[in-house]
Order: structure tokens, then C-alpha cells, then sequence
């Protein structure tokens, strides 16, 4: 199974910033790891499993093959606040190419069937792989496998880290190793670390909570899923797209400011270069992918964040249709399908809605133009759009976004041919909408026709 995108542009960014270094590996390091330069071979891949909803992404490298364990978004329909129905494993030998191996079921652990498939972290030791997993954002569980495309088993039928643990929610683990010691990290706004004992099915130490000092040194609240690697006698606190540093796996932390754009991140070294795995949008905030990213730095030892990277699909968002319908369905009125890398539908009343999936989650500041590849085998003259935009909020992400009332949204109206033979490109201003708050969430069209049909090649909001 092929999947990859390879950002050129981005990678000569990278590398034209790119210094010198010692790098250690995602799970610890010795600080004797090669000698590492300026890499013109690195990757940077948009999307490794496009149009898929793979979310959380959790790396291992065993013998020249990367595993990754992700969580699965359930629908791009926005059902509910991420709801993820289980977790895939997948592997590849030159992060080009992807294989997915199996499933894992919520079922198969003390979970039941619940979408909680949140965040984790997969580790080897003694030959037994092992997948740390959140049961949503409650609590820990572990199963346990004996390869690392599994099967894997619950390992205690109960959460490793259950509720009241620490004093917060003790979910999306980390576990990071060094000269043996297998360290686990879990928590949000504050973090906490733990030693795991040698059956990795309890804690050999109490947890401790760990320390992120600011600019002004100041104790700072930090975001969920922690990610760990050590370089150069440092360790690395990353958390979303910021980081901290510290010479104590245990820290104080020093905040360092902004990391590479993107969500939940794995670290791991390939080939001599460290890479990072870090979610995005591929498709909305609730339909994710994961991005592929080489990780460079300065000579300080602070983390490069080229003025050229961004969170894919930042600035704008593409639909290519090239794997599905990326979540687009009708409102009554036109039967939607997909063939061949199109979207196509057949009309069946007038004024029928054709959307997009919810939750886009764009920055219209980015934006400036919508353009449209349409073949309108009907009758219609006029094609309109309508746009659903709401502003950042503190609840933001508590509160769901439902079924837009389409009626009460402000149309835009262009001309088009009818009766096309081929497919014709159309381009809308989005300045000729006068209100559009700061996120674009989702998009729809009309066409003036009560029969007919009509292809889309692709939507490319830019």
C-alpha cells in the first residue's frame, strides 16, 4: 500500500537551516550515537496513510523496520468530541510505504465497546512488546504482544494508572528508556513520571510530578500526550508544538517555545536521522492523519522550526478525492458516489445541498480563494457557495458543531456553463463573503438543477 507526499520545498528549508549535530534516539540514548550533518536525503511526507483518519501516531524501529501504532478517528462526520473505535498497527521499511497489519479492538481490553482509543506509546523489552494505551482521557491500561504487529493481549484486565493515581487525569503515556530504566510519563497540565517494573505491569516508583519553568520562571501548564527523546546530554519535553529542555529526565523543565506545527508527536531515528510523527488535519480536526518531519537544531541545542513548516493542510485545504469522497455527502436531493479519483452525484430535486465533512478546522486568515474542477452535466447556470466559520473559544473543543442550518448562511452566486463535455475550473474570492469569523469548519455548494449530474476533480481552498 502506497501512501506519500513528499514536501520538497519544505526540505530544502530544513536543510538550508540545518547544523551539526549528536542526536539520540526517540527512547533514550547513551549520547555515543553518530555523528549526524546536514541530511539531503531526509523525507518530509504530508501524510503517510491519506483520507484515513489516523490519529496519535506511536513509533518503534526493530531491525530496519519503523512500527507505528495510531489511534483511529471513528467518522469524518464529526459525530462526537474524538471518538476513536480502535487502533491500527502499521510498519514500513523506507516510510514510504505503508503496510497495515491488524486492528486492535477496544474490546479486546477492559475498555469494552467504547471509541476511548485514545493516545499511547509502544516499547520492547525482553523480547515482548508492549502498547501503553489511554482508555480516552480516564485512565492507563497495557497489553502486551509477542512481536510488534501483535496480537496483542490486556495484560492486567484493569487500568495500569487507574483514576486518582495523581491528581490528574492519568492518560496518554510515554515511555522512555535509557541504560534499562523503562521511565513512564503520563498526565496533562501536569505531567508525571514513574519507573515501570521489570513485568512492565506495575510501577516500581511512586509518580512524581514534573516541573515546566517559563520565560519568567514560572511553574507552566502543559497540553496532553508528552513526548520524550535525549540528545547531546539533553532531554527533549515535547508537548503538540511546543517543547522544554532540561538535564534531568526529571526535570525542571526549561520551556523552549514553539516545536514544528502539527498535534500529538513520536520520535524515533532512522537511517541516522530523527524524525518526528506528528497528527494533523488531513481531512478535519475529528478525521486526523500523521505528518512525516526530519528534526534539525542549532547549535545551542534548541529545536529549528523553519519559517516554511506548517500543520498539513495549512495554509489552505485540498480535496483531491483520490482515495474517497473525504467525507462530502448531500442534503437530500443528490445521490453522492465516488469513482476514480471523482466526486459525482446525480440530482434528484432543485437546490439540493452538497457538503463538505465538518469541523475543517482552516484558518481563514490563510485563506483567499476557493477554485472548484466541475464538470456540470445539467442544466444549470449558477453554481453557489455558503461557507460555516465560527471563532476560537476557550470551550471550544467541548462543544459539537451539529447539523448547519444551511438557510442561514450568506451564498455566494458565480456563473457557470451547462451541459459540459469537460471539466472547467471556477474560482471564487472568499473577500465577497462579509463575515467570516477566524476558522472555516465546513463548506457547501449548490447547483441551480432539478435533474443532471455532476463530476468534481478536486476543491482547493487557498
Amino acid at each position: 500500500m502506497r501512501f506519500f507526499k513528499i514536501n520538497t520545498m519544505l526540505l530544502v528549508g530544513l536543510i538550508s537551516n540545518a547544523l551539526f549535530a549528536q542526536i539520540g534516539v526517540k527512547h533514550g540514548s547513551d549520547d555515543n550515537r553518530s555523528s549526524w550533518g546536514i541530511n539531503p536525503h531526509a523525507l518530509y511526507v504530508d501524510v503517510i496513510a491519506p483520507e484515513h483518519g489516523m490519529a496519535d501516531p506511536h513509533a518503534w524501529v526493530q531491525n530496519d523496520t519503523v512500527y507505528v501504532i495510531c489511534g483511529h478517528d471513528e467518522s469524518w462526520e464529526g459525530k462526537g468530541s474524538f471518538r476513536m473505535d480502535r487502533w491500527e498497527v502499521w510498519s514500513s521499511t523506507d516510510l514510504k510505504n505503508w503496510k497495515h497489519h491488524r486492528n486492535i479492538y477496544p474490546s479486546q481490553t477492559y475498555i469494552g465497546n467504547q471509541p476511548n482509543c485514545w493516545a499511547g506509546d509502544i516499547t520492547e523489552r525482553d523480547g515482548k512488546f508492549y502498547w501503553f494505551f489511554s482508555n480516552r482521557n480516564k485512565n492507563t491500561g497495557v497489553m502486551v504482544a509477542d512481536n510488534a504487529t501483535g496480537e496483542y493481549k490486556d495484560l492486567l484486565g484493569k487500568p495500569l494508572l487507574p483514576e486518582g493515581i495523581v491528581p490528574v487525569h492519568p492518560y496518554d503515556p510515554e515511555v522512555f528508556v535509557e541504560n534499562d530504566v523503562y521511565t513512564i510519563c503520563f498526565g496533562a497540565g501536569t505531567y508525571y513520571m514513574a519507573t515501570l517494573s521489570k513485568d512492565m505491569k506495575s510501577l516500581a516508583s511512586e509518580p512524581k510530578a514534573i516541573t515546566v519553568i517559563d520565560e519568567k520562571g514560572q511553574s507552566m501548564k502543559t497540553e496532553d500526550k508528552s513526548t520524550l527523546f535525549k540528545r547531546n546530554g539533553w532531554y527533549y519535553l515535547v508537548f503538540g508544538s511546543r517543547y522544554a529542555m532540561s538535564k534531568n529526565l526529571y526535570g525542571p523543565y526549561e520551556f523552549k517555545g514553539a516545536f514544528l506545527k502539527g498535534g500529538h508527536t513520536s520520535f524515533f531515528e532512522w537511517k541516522n536521522q530523527l524524525y518526528v510523527l506528528q497528527e494533523n488535519h488531513d481531512i478535519s480536526a475529528f478525521y486526523r492523519g500523521a505528518s512525516l518531519k526530519p528534526v534539525f537544531f542549532n547549535k545551542d541545542e534548541t529545536i529549528i522550526v523553519p519559517k516554511e513548516d506548517r500543520m498539513y493542510p495549512a495554509p489552505g485545504r485540498p480535496f483531491e478525492f483520490k482515495n474517497s469522497t473525504m467525507g462530502w455527502n448531500a442534503l437530500g436531493g443528490t445521490l453522492i458516489s465516488y469513482k476514480e479519483g471523482k466526486l459525482m452525484g446525480t440530482i434528484t430535486a432543485k437546490n439540493a445541498v452538497v457538503q463538505s465533512a465538518p469541523w475543517l478546522y482552516t484558518e481563514t486568515k490563510l485563506c483567499s480563494k476557493i477554485t472548484l474542477k466541475i464538470k456540470n452535466n445539467s442544466q444549470a447556470k449558477e453554481l453557489k457557495l455558503a461557507l460555516f466559520t465560527r471563532n476560537y473559544s476557550k470551550n471550544f473543543w467541548s462543544t459539537e458543531t451539529g447539523q448547519v442550518d444551511w438557510s442561514k448562511q450568506e451564498w455566494i452566486t458565480i456563473p457557470i456553463a451547462a451541459k459540459d463535455a469537460s471539466f472547467k475550473i471556477y474560482t471564487i474570492d472568499l473577500n465577497k463573503f462579509k463575515n467570516r469569523n477566524e476558522l472555516l469548519m465546513q463548506l457547501a455548494f449548490q447547483l441551480e438543477a432539478d435533474k443532471g449530474s455532476w463530476e468534481i476533480d478536486e476543491v482547493i481552498i487557498n
